[in-house]
């Protein structure tokens, strides 16, 4: 544990790895209840790297309105 400016923290809050596209995906797909193939399962993994390979490189406000146009279309 650390304290800093008041406030404490674990570890395990804190992020010290980077964000990798790869890992997003299968994370993502872990939690996603729908039955599929293992052709389906990997074909949506590789589409899935490159979404978020795309959205990691978007800077601040670029990825505000991605997720504002997001939102206005209904997807959540």
């Amino acid at each position: 544990m650390c304290y800093s400016a008041d406030v404490l923290t674990n570890q395990e809050d804190v992020m010290s790895n980077p964000l990798n596209p790869t890992e997003l995906a299968i994370e993502y797909l872990r939690r996603d209840k729908s039955a599929l193939t293992p052709a389906e399962y990997l074909k949506r993994l590789n589409l899935l790297k490159l979404e978020f390979e795309d959205l990691l490189t978007l800077s601040h406000s670029e990825l505000k309105e991605e997720i504002d146009f997001a939102w206005r279309l209904g997807i959540h």
